[in-house]
């Protein structure tokens, strides 16, 4: 086996370049065989990487180096220019730009949907999702007397708009979304005198009279809930106790 030396390398390397424009270790590798020349492990082996081999020979890289902060601004300005913003898109788009490959994002942040949370960017799907959430929520907002989550799922179900589940993993919670759009229900504040009322009427309606009856029977209604009322009387025993005392005293 012929041992070669590191100008007869350079050499062969530089030979190789006049023949392609933009030479790699693959366009190296088919180029050298059936020839007298290094072959691309005996390159490597010499220099240590095909980077310091090309370095040596004085033959520009064939590709560019790119770091993370290179392929967010590539995120940002494809975002920019496309109307239409996939991955799809942009593997088209950086092919004519000349840009990071969908491959380089994927592997240097793990995934194509982790390169654009790191550019604090949305696909657009993602963004028709969001405008679908929220022209959803300010419909039923406007439609709804009271805008819970339990009568939104029905409200929505019948109409086919986003559920409460996905508006929960985009915004956090249910409460987080209403709040970020400003259309929360406000929250009355609940005095004494509301709960022994409603507590009379749930006791005239109800054929079971407790705690946990009320609790069902409160929802969807606009009464104070069991907590207000433990809140407000320390347990839901002195409220009954205020109320039967009221009664007593009319």
């Amino acid at each position: 086996m012929k041992k070669w030396t590191r100008p007869q390398i350079v050499q062969a390397l530089q030979l190789a370049a006049q023949e392609h424009a933009e030479l790699d270790s693959k366009r190296y590798s088919v180029w050298s065989q059936n020839k007298n020349v290094p072959s691309l492990s005996t390159v490597i082996h010499q220099f240590g990487s095909w980077r310091e081999a090309l370095v040596a020979a004085h033959i520009q890289m064939s590709f560019h180096y790119y770091s993370d902060e290179d392929i967010l601004r590539a995120l940002n300005q494809a975002a920019e220019e496309l109307s239409l913003f996939t991955s799809q898109t942009y593997r088209e788009w950086s092919k004519v730009t000349r840009s990071p490959s969908l491959t380089l994002i994927s592997s240097r942040f793990g995934s194509w949907s982790n390169a654009l949370r790191e550019a604090k960017l949305q696909t657009t799907a993602a963004k028709n999702n969001e405008e679908r959430i929220i022209q959803a929520l300010i419909e039923a907002s406007e439609e709804l007397e009271r805008l819970t989550s339990q009568h939104y799922a029905i409200w929505a179900q019948e109409r086919g708009y986003p559920t409460v589940a996905t508006i929960a993993r985009k915004y956090g919670s249910w409460s987080y979304a209403l709040f970020v759009l400003d259309i929360a229900p406000p929250k009355r504040k609940w005095d004494e005198e509301d709960v022994i009322e409603a507590l009379r009427v749930a006791r005239q309606e109800l054929s079971h009279f407790s705690i946990l009856h009320y609790r069902k029977w409160a929802e969807g209604r606009n009464v104070p809930s069991t907590s207000t009322i433990n809140a407000l009387f320390g347990s839901w025993t002195a409220a009954l106790k205020c109320m039967e005392e009221q009664k007593v005293n009319q």
